[in-house]
């Protein structure tokens, strides 16, 4: 069957209805793309008055190109030609001589936003509408015209700005943006897309729309009509680019390049440019490394590494214990995934600053156009305080965020069974303790689990989800569920001193700081892990965790694995001095980045020794440290596959993607270097 129709309804009205079959949402492959090509040719030659373009899909536009098709490239020819196939269709439907309308109805990325471009005109339901323009996520850039129509659309500025961010926005900022000419409620569309239709079919009507479209103010004259200003957006668009991927990824600073080459010139000329720019980009090892993690993350996300058969249970009202700033973090979570949220601490100001680190992510989507200020009230009455137990009975799920200690944490749990459901699962928010020894404290450890998120919660989308020894495959299947529902990532792994990702990322800031043991300065070696594409160094990163709850993790995990996670001796040093980092206002660094010469003058007076370290030692000792130990962690079986680990410090940690994974990194440089890498190593200390 075709996967796209052709049809006129009984005013006159051509409807192209894009429907592939067989999948849950529509993508444009070459034979999608034959198939709507012939549809446009089918409304050229019938005698419509406009045309509207919209999904079979219910609330799914177009997710975008058929990323399978990418991986069938294997040379520049091809690329350019798959660009080519795709612009030709959406020129035809560009051309046609009467109003075309995209009706956007959910998910519209892509190769879809391009062929919602390439139509006369764009309406939006306001539910769940979401668009944008994430080739650079994939190291491309838009190759079916939206290199071109975009700033003809909604101006340089706002073009480049959605192109480089590879960001999607919803319905009401598309209209802000003039991306879109209407936004309707999805109850009211049928009705509003015919008054829409009928009104563009007059010259009145169509002026109308027009006028909307024109960008006021005196930004598009200082910027965008005049040379000085276009040559000012395109250089700060190459710092900002620079500065936030240090040139890394080939494809935003592509993308700039194409934007000004093709800047004012005829859209058939811009088009070949485009097809040219991503056939160049289809060579880049980045590009391959950044595909192939797309499908790593659709994998993760279908399978958390945890199969089982269990019946999943549905969870209704929620608890959090623990009000600090990672309780107020979750208790956001659930009550933006629509649960009712019991938030308890010690004394109400405890309890305020949860209540205030919910209101705060809340504040930040509502500023950025994802949600009005009135829903936003709606999800924050879904969260209540307490001082005591009161309303735990009710909850199907409590999730346990109080201070990193054993002992403390199994007081609490002991405490806790007292006053909640026999059948309620409880989870721990633990970086590093084990889910087994506190399943302890229950008298049913089968419905008790780690669950380990990352900070801050709102924006950090990995949660590891740790099962006891005697945690049930139902508690862990309900979790899984309920994380996903929740649009995180959650990822199973085994229970083990630290888990997964700290239990790597350890070693790292580990071997930092013997480095730091041997004089090599912390400014370099930041530095150097942020060329190499982390986005912070060892250093800033353990300024942001605090270097309180590094040596605290870091004694658990030598206590646990000896000699190979010793911890250094500074840091006890840096401890006992203050030097906690910035929730004490006193770290490596001050403000702006400025390195710290308190702690320059601490580190002078210690008289460690001064070994010369050569670059690539620095960075092979803190880079391999983390692949020795995912190496173990696969032979333990601590996660499940290469790719969910690769996945797991990408979104934890954040290793560079565009080196493919710590995984990937490791199989690109080889196996037996990388092991004679470490046995050189082993002396530079």
């Amino acid at each position: 069957m075709k996967s796209v129709s052709f049809s006129i309804d009984d005013i006159g009205i051509g409807q192209i209805v894009v429907d592939v079959q067989g999948a849950k949402v529509n993508t444009l492959s070459p034979a999608v793309l034959d198939d709507l090509k012939e549809a446009i040719k089918e409304a050229k030659s019938s005698e419509v008055k406009a045309v509207v373009v919209k999904s079979g899909k219910k609330a799914s536009f177009i997710a975008g190109a058929d990323i399978e098709e990418f991986t069938k490239i294997s040379s520049r020819s091809e690329a350019k030609k798959l660009a080519e196939k795709g612009q030709g269709v959406f020129n035809i439907l560009s051309e046609l001589e009467v109003p075309t309308i995209a009706v956007i109805d959910g998910i519209c990325l892509g190769g879809g936003l391009e062929l919602a471009l390439a139509c006369t005109y764009r309406i939006a339901v306001d539910e769940g509408t979401t668009m944008g323009a994430p080739e650079v996520r994939l190291g491309v850039v838009p190759g079916w015209g939206g290199t071109q129509r975009l700033p003809r659309l909604i101006g340089l500025m706002a073009a480049m700005k959605m192109i480089l961010s590879g960001k999607a926005f919803p319905a009401r900022k598309a209209l802000k943006m003039k991306l879109v000419d209407k936004v309707v409620p999805r109850s009211f569309l049928r009705e509003q897309l015919r008054n829409f239709v009928e009104g563009v079919l007059t010259e009145k009507g169509k002026k109308k729309v027009l006028a909307k479209r024109k960008r006021r103010g005196p930004m598009p004259w200082l910027l965008e009509r005049n040379f000085i200003g276009r040559a000012l957006l395109f250089s700060q668009a190459k710092k900002g680019v620079m500065r936030q991927t240090k040139g890394q990824y080939p494809a935003p600073l592509a993308a700039i390049k194409l934007l000004r080459k093709t800047d004012g010139v005829d859209i058939l000329f811009g088009l070949d440019e485009e097809a040219k720019t991503i056939a160049g980009l289809f060579e880049s090892p980045v590009t391959k490394n950044l595909i192939n993690l797309f499908f790593v993350s659709q994998k993760v996300k279908k399978d958390p590494g945890f199969k089982t058969d269990a019946a999943v249970k549905k969870i209704g009202n929620t608890a959090v214990l623990g009000a600090g700033v990672m309780g107020g973090g979750i208790a956001w979570l659930l009550s933006r995934g629509d649960h009712d949220v019991r938030l308890k601490d010690i004394n109400w100001e405890a309890v305020t600053l949860g209540f205030k680190q919910a209101s705060d992510n809340y504040k930040t989507l509502v500023k950025i156009h994802r949600m009005r200020p009135s829903e936003m009230s709606l999800k924050m009455h879904k969260i209540t305080g307490t001082v005591d137990y009161s309303g735990f009975k009710q909850a199907d799920m409590i999730v346990e965020a109080v201070v990193e200690d054993m002992d403390i944490k199994k007081k609490v749990f002991s405490e806790l069974e007292g006053y909640i459901k026999e059948d309620a699962i409880v989870c721990s928010n633990t970086s590093a303790l084990s889910i087994t020894e506190m399943g302890k404290a229950f008298k049913h450890p089968e419905r008790f689990v780690g669950m380990h998120f990352f900070n801050p919660v709102n924006r950090m989308p990995l949660v590891e989800v740790i099962p006891g020894e005697k945690t049930s495959e139902e508690t862990v299947a309900t979790v899984v569920a309920e994380l996903q529902r929740l649009k995180k990532t959650p990822i199973v792994v085994g229970d083990c001193a630290g888990f997964l990702v700290n239990r790597i990322l350890m070693p790292y800031l580990g071997e930092a700081g013997w480095l730091l043991q041997q004089s090599v300065s912390f400014e370099r070696m930041d530095a150097l892990m942020e060329k190499f594409g982390m986005p912070m160094g060892p250093f800033r990163l353990l300024d942001t965790i605090g270097m309180d709850v590094a040596y605290h993790v870091a004694n658990t995990l030598e206590a646990a694995y000896g000699e190979r996670m010793e911890v250094p001796k500074v840091f006890k040093t840096l401890l006992d001095a203050g030097f906690i980092g910035k929730k004490a206002k006193k770290g490596f660094y001050l403000g702006r980045g400025k390195p710290n010469p308190a702690m320059r003058r601490l580190l002078a007076d210690q008289g460690f020794k001064k070994p010369r370290i050569s670059n690539k030692n620095i960075v092979d000792r803190m880079v391999l440290a983390q692949v020795s130990e995912g190496w173990r962690c696969l032979e333990e079986g601590i996660v499940a596959s290469p790719e969910h680990l690769d996945m797991a410090m990408i979104m934890g940690t954040g290793f560079p993607p565009w080196r493919g994974g710590l995984m990937a990194y490791a199989n690109d440089r080889g196996v037996e270097e990388i092991k004679q890498r470490l046995q050189e190593l082993k002396n530079d200390r």
